[in-house]
C-alpha cells in the first residue's frame, strides 16, 4: 500500500478558525515538547479551546500531527502558482517553485519537525508513515499536475510525473537538507539554497529535458 493510500480521509481542510487554532497550536507544542511529551490537554489549552472541541475535529494525537505536518506544506506552496506558472517560462518558473519549497523545508520550524518524525517511526512505525503521507508526499500530489502541464508544453520528456518529481525533490535539497539535518549550517543560508537548486534543477533538466 502507498503512503497515498495510507492518508487519513478524516483529516480536512483547515476551514474555521478553532481548527486552525488548534493546529497552530499543536505543532508549537511538537516542537516544544516533541511528539512523546506533548498532550491533547496542553494542546487545547494552548489553543484557547475544550478539549472536547479538539477530539470533535481530530480523533488522535497522530492524526493532528499528520494535519499539522500537512499545514506546514501548505505554507510552502504560494497560493497563487497558477499564475506564477502562467507568467513564467517552464524552466524559470521550476526555479523558482523549488526555491520556495527548499527554502522552506530548511527552516528551524521543518528540520525540528522530520526530526520529530524520524525519532518516533523507530518506535512507532505509524508515526513515520504519517509524516510520510502528510508531508513529502502531499507535496508530490501537489506538484505532480503541475509537472504535467509543463511536460505537455513539450520542454520535458517524462513518462512518470509522480517518480520525476520524487527526483527533483532530492536534487534539489540534498545534500544541503541531509546536513542541516545533521546541524552542519551553511554560513550563507541563502547562497547554499541557490547553489542547491540552480545544480538540482540543471540535473533534472539533463535528465528529462526534451529530446
Amino acid at each position: 500500500m502507498t503512503a497515498t493510500a495510507e492518508r487519513d480521509p478524516v483529516i480536512r481542510p483547515f476551514d474555521d478558525k478553532k481548527t486552525a487554532a488548534i493546529i497552530n497550536a499543536a505543532r508549537m507544542t511538537f516542537l516544544a515538547r516533541g511528539f512523546d511529551a506533548a498532550s491533547m490537554d496542553q494542546i487545547a489549552l494552548t489553543a484557547g479551546v475544550s478539549k472536547r472541541t479538539v477530539y470533535n475535529r481530530f480523533r488522535s494525537k497522530e492524526e493532528l500531527f499528520g494535519a499539522a505536518i500537512e499545514e506546514t506544506c501548505r505554507n510552502l506552496l504560494p497560493v497563487d502558482a497558477s499564475d506564477i506558472e502562467a507568467s513564467l517560462p517552464p524552466r524559470e518558473f521550476i526555479m523558482a517553485l523549488s526555491r520556495q519549497v527548499v527554502a522552506g523545508v530548511l527552516t528551524t520550524e521543518a528540520l525540528s519537525l522530520r526530526r520529530i518524525a524520524a525519532f518516533e517511526a523507530e518506535r512507532t512505525p505509524s508515526i513515520g508513515k504519517n509524516y510520510l503521507a502528510h508531508g513529502p508526499q502531499w507535496l508530490v500530489d501537489q506538484c505532480t499536475p503541475i509537472l504535467k502541464r509543463i511536460a505537455a508544453k513539450g520542454v520535458l520528456t517524462i513518462d512518470d510525473s509522480e517518480a520525476a518529481i520524487w527526483r527533483l525533490g532530492s536534487l534539489i535539497t540534498e545534500p544541503l537538507h541531509t546536513r542541516m539535518l545533521l546541524g552542519d549550517h551553511p554560513d550563507d543560508l541563502d547562497a547554499a539554497i541557490e547553489a542547491q537548486v540552480t545544480s538540482g534543477v540543471d540535473a533534472f533538466f539533463i535528465i528529462y529535458g526534451a529530446r
